[in-house]
């Protein structure tokens, strides 16, 4: 007890550890990024020196990085709004009393148990045109030819398919759990009103769902920007530069040809661009 209370006194006792585990685990990390984006450093090239932001010029005038910017900034958008539709369809369809509706929950939830790495491998299996159930069978039965994965056109959608069916759950399961935090006695007084359906949702449960649905996209943003695993497994990037984000670039220009300090470029711009992005949305939800 009197050690408690000599500690009580000095209240950076308490929140030193906390402030230590994140120093190692955070700040060292990205001080360490911030140093090797403004060296020059090539693994196979002896010299090593101080570049200032020629790393990050070198990365802005390359061609390359505006597609993958591109192509980034597509499956963001794309990934996010795919999954908030979906998520908020399945929310307010299970949100209701129905037989078995444990088990319906249970399932839509389940794909968000499996690694992208094996979603990736089981998405790419069922869209090969040789062994594939969906690229073998189902769909050249509804008239699509082409290999979707090694079709320039078709490779991001698919990409884009693969994470929308890895990830819906999650933005399902910030939905659902929203909805059921609104109280039931501003939909009786709404029927009361003589409110349809359609304008309960727009009037009472849409506004009271957006600090949620913000939640979710901030979420859902940082992981799309990060993802590497699925689309390494399923495309490579490819084919040529059709899925081709910033991680896998970055990751190509730092381990394929060995620029470790324009591959920390490409990572310190994107976690900028990441920071700038859910700072916007945060001061959304205090508004």
């Amino acid at each position: 007890m009197a050690r408690l209370q000599r500690l009580a006194r000095f209240p950076l006792g308490f929140v030193l550890p906390a402030v230590l585990v994140l120093a190692a685990i955070v700040a060292f990390p990205t001080v360490y990024l911030l140093y090797l984006s403004v060296r020059h450093w090539v693994i196979i090239e002896p010299l090593r020196y101080f570049d200032g932001l020629g790393n990050y010029v070198r990365v802005l005038r390359s061609p390359d990085f505006w597609n993958s910017a591109r192509v980034t900034a597509f499956y963001i958008v794309a990934t996010s709004l795919a999954t908030l539709v979906l998520g908020m369809g399945l929310a307010l369809s299970l949100n209701r009393s129905f037989f078995l509706r444990g088990v319906v929950r249970a399932l839509v939830v389940l794909p968000l148990l499996v690694p992208p790495i094996v979603s990736g491998f089981a998405w790419k299996f069922l869209l090969n045109r040789e062994i594939g159930v969906l690229g073998s069978y189902i769909l050249p039965a509804l008239g699509v030819k082409a290999s979707l994965l090694a079709d320039p056109n078709l490779a991001l959608f698919s990409v884009v398919i693969a994470d929308m069916w890895s990830r819906t759950s999650f933005m399902f399961l910030i939905l659902i759990a929203a909805l059921q935090s609104i109280p039931g006695e501003l939909y009786e007084a709404a029927r009361i009103d003589g409110a349809s359906m359609v304008q309960e949702f727009r009037h009472i449960t849409l506004p009271l769902l957006v600090p949620a649905i913000i939640i979710g996209l901030i979420f859902r943003s940082i992981e799309a920007v990060n993802t590497f695993d699925l689309i390494y497994v399923m495309t490579q990037g490819g084919p040529g530069t059709a899925t081709m984000t910033l991680s896998i670039y970055g990751w190509k220009v730092a381990f394929t040809s060995f620029d470790i300090g324009r591959g920390a470029a490409i990572a310190v711009m994107m976690l900028v661009a990441t920071v700038i992005g859910t700072t916007v949305l945060i001061r959304r939800i205090r508004r």
